[in-house]
């Protein structure tokens, strides 16, 4: 009894003497990293969100706060009708509409002809397949640009110009922006499923067609959440196709509307060329193009996490 009160005293004693960085050493690593983390992430907020402050900060100024060399990051006044006039200027309701006709039913082309063809190229084997999918994705190296005089005149010889087909037939068919991409995402989705769902299926009398609409497609649900918030934003940031096939004004998208309004506001206001004072409703413009993407993201934000952690990229 006494030798283990002994020990006892003699532990104690040791503990004692420890100096704080044995004592407390696991902890104030631990302490530390998570403050460096935080640390970087705040950082990394910071640089993403500077342009969106950027953008609103301007957006309610003044031609005034602008030539004053005092005013950086608080306005004089907050100028609400900056908004306003840019609303009419890009002419918002007209563009908008033309922008959501042309990203929804050119996203909801591509999840469909893009499955369909992910699935092909994952559940199936036939001879050729690996000549036809590495065709697929060597199609990503192919500037846009390089092909745009031939599409230009295809589409012309079609009287699709002016129109919303150039962006919409395409994409049914597996074509559009970063179609082969998303037929890669659908693939390895598709890939990665086990065949005993196929199997038992095919069991009960699924025909193909059934079984990709009523067992397959369902499950792929996380692949189509990546596919349609990725196309959307691609789709409604374009500007470079929208330019090549849309020439007048009634069908302009708000990139479109966007690019043009350094001259719309010139003539419209009779200032000069060089637009500095413009820059007000320029950024308020570009706030109100840029929102629907901020609302898109915002409420899809946990299911695109959520998809990307269950969709496999690995193969097998």
């Amino acid at each position: 009894m006494a030798g283990t009160s002994v020990n006892y005293k003699q532990m104690l004693e040791k503990y004692k003497n420890r100096n704080f960085v044995q004592r407390y050493g696991r902890k104030t690593r631990t302490l530390l990293m998570k403050m460096l983390t935080y640390l970087v992430l705040l950082e990394l907020s910071f640089i993403f969100l500077l342009p969106v402050f950027y953008m609103f900060v301007t957006a309610i100024k003044s031609p005034q706060d602008l030539l004053d060399s005092t005013i950086v990051w608080v306005p004089s006044g907050i100028h609400w009708d900056n908004f306003v006039k840019a609303f009419h200027l890009i002419k918002f309701t007209e563009a908008v509409t033309n922008s959501l006709m042309i990203t929804v039913l050119a996203c909801l082309g591509q999840v469909l002809s893009c499955a369909i063809a992910g699935y092909g190229f994952g559940r199936y084997k036939f001879p050729g397949i690996n000549i036809l999918f590495l065709l697929v994705l060597l199609s990503l190296l192919i500037p846009p640009q390089t092909i745009i005089i031939a599409l230009f005149t295809l589409f012309h010889k079609f009287g699709w110009l002016n129109s919303y087909l150039p962006f919409i037939i395409p994409a049914f068919f597996g074509q559009g922006l970063r179609g082969a991409l998303f037929v890669l995402i659908f693939r390895q989705f598709f890939r990665n499923m086990p065949r005993e769902l196929e199997e038992a299926a095919r069991i009960d009398g699924a025909g193909p067609i059934r079984l990709f609409v009523q067992i397959m497609l369902p499950l792929a649900k996380p692949a189509i959440v990546i596919v349609a918030m990725f196309s959307f934003v691609w789709h409604w940031n374009d500007n470079y196709q929208p330019m090549i096939y849309l020439n007048r004004e009634e069908f302009f998208t708000l990139p479109l509307r966007l690019e043009s309004l350094s001259s719309v506001f010139n003539r419209a206001l009779g200032l000069d060329a060089d637009g500095g004072l413009n820059l007000p409703i320029h950024m308020a413009a570009c706030l109100m193009v840029v929102l629907p993407v901020f609302i898109l993201y915002l409420v899809g934000q946990r299911y695109l996490s959520e998809s990307i952690e269950r969709t496999g990229f690995g193969g097998e």
